[in-house]
């Protein structure tokens, strides 16, 4: 195991109507105005928004709203947020949504103490020193920022989608009600399922030093949220199995499952370009296209490993490692088509792909890998990726 170090402030506040203590959470913080943030107005529809703002009215908290944040977020809102943050004098922020939103709210609060644009922060060329706080009202078990370090905001002018990690982005406090989750799509439920075992799958699929406590936990994780996946696709009120995945989203992207390993994410990079490009593109759907193919690729280069996931994960134990290490594979797609999950580009609705442009994109003119233990991902292990989900 190498050497680590593990910190997760976030407080979560977990179970049955905690989002009706946002107010008195807030109040006991000691914040007097705040940001509500949100996405396309759904939280008005079905009464979320009333229940948050009289909690703050009860606590004599200030509030103003933006809304209008969509999957994939854009960094033209963020430059918005940001003016209002500081034409209102804003004092914290309150996420309410899932990981777009959240994202959208971690930039906004670091561009908040930057004098150039964000988009800077995101493309790693200023390192942010200080940040708003950030609070959550999750509605949606998938991208797991509500404890994460990470936050992904695209340039849709440039069609550049680029993450960054830094340990301010961890949100203050995060409230999770199961219930608020019960409304949210089938095809969405979905994507947040997909989400959520590529967060563990990824760092799972890294290097390890057997016996490795962090593929231990890997496992159990994405064991436990296959069944919860499967069971709130068929019932979409069972509130243990949404309770299940939405902290399971938590700890699969809040450091846990890559304790004392390497936690590089290159299905992600790949989608990422993906995304950047057709907008429309949710991010759990390209990675269930993407997961397979990259896997299928590097299964040859790493039999053991994906032999072991396969008996441990898919319980499946045919004699052959090769053979397994394949069949694991099969069956996990078998399971994302199972969601309602696509499986190619052309299911994604992309039907013209231009996996030239998204290579140059991804490798930056052939000029960057994308790093891997065994062997680094270029342009032409990228193509060969892309090309085999037309």
């Amino acid at each position: 195991m190498d050497n680590f170090e593990y910190v997760v402030p976030t407080r979560v506040i977990f179970g049955h109507q905690t989002e009706l203590k946002v107010g008195e959470i807030i109040k006991g913080y000691g914040y007097k105005k705040i940001l509500i943030h949100y996405g396309q107005g759904s939280i008005k529809k079905d009464g979320l928004l009333d229940k948050i703002v009289q909690s703050l009215k009860t606590n004599n908290i200030e509030y103003i709203e933006l809304g209008g944040v969509h999957p994939n977020p854009d960094i033209e809102l963020v430059r918005t947020a940001i003016k209002l943050c500081h034409t209102e004098h804003i004092d914290m922020i309150l996420a309410v949504g899932g990981g777009s939103v959240i994202d959208s709210a971690k930039l906004t609060a670091a561009g908040f103490y930057y004098d150039g644009d964000p988009f800077d922060i995101s493309l790693h060329k200023y390192v942010p020193k200080k940040v708003l706080p950030v609070g959550v009202l999750l509605t949606i078990s998938a991208a797991g920022s509500e404890t994460s370090t990470s936050c992904v905001i695209t340039n849709e002018k440039t069609k550049t989608k680029m993450g960054y990690n830094h340990p301010l982005n961890r949100p203050l406090f995060a409230i999770m009600d199961p219930e608020l989750t019960f409304t949210v799509s089938p095809y969405q439920t979905a994507c947040g399922i997909v989400d959520i075992m590529m967060h563990t799958l990824e760092r799972y699929f890294n290097e390890s030093k057997e016996p490795e406590l962090a593929d231990a936990l890997s496992e159990g994780l994405l064991r436990a949220v296959m069944e919860a996946g499967t069971k709130v696709m068929k019932h979409p009120n069972d509130y243990d199995a949404r309770a299940c995945l939405m902290m399971a989203g938590s700890l699969s992207h809040n450091g846990l499952t890559n304790l004392g390993k390497m936690g590089r994410m290159p299905v992600h990079q790949l989608e990422h370009v993906v995304s950047g490009l057709y907008t429309e593109v949710a991010h759990g759907a390209g990675l269930s296209v993407l997961f397979p193919a990259w896997a299928f690729y590097y299964a040859a280069l790493d039999i053991a490993k994906f032999d072991k996931f396969a008996k441990n994960v898919m319980n499946i134990h045919l004699e052959k490692p090769s053979d397994n290490a394949k069949m694991g594979i099969i069956r996990l797609k078998e399971y994302f088509h199972s969601l309602g999950m696509p499986l190619t580009f052309s299911e994604l609705g992309i039907k013209n792909p231009d996996i030239e442009w998204m290579v140059n994109k991804l490798t930056e003119g052939g000029t960057r890998v994308v790093d891997h233990h065994i062997k680094p991902l270029d342009a032409e292990v990228a193509k060969a990726i892309y090309t085999s989900v037309l």
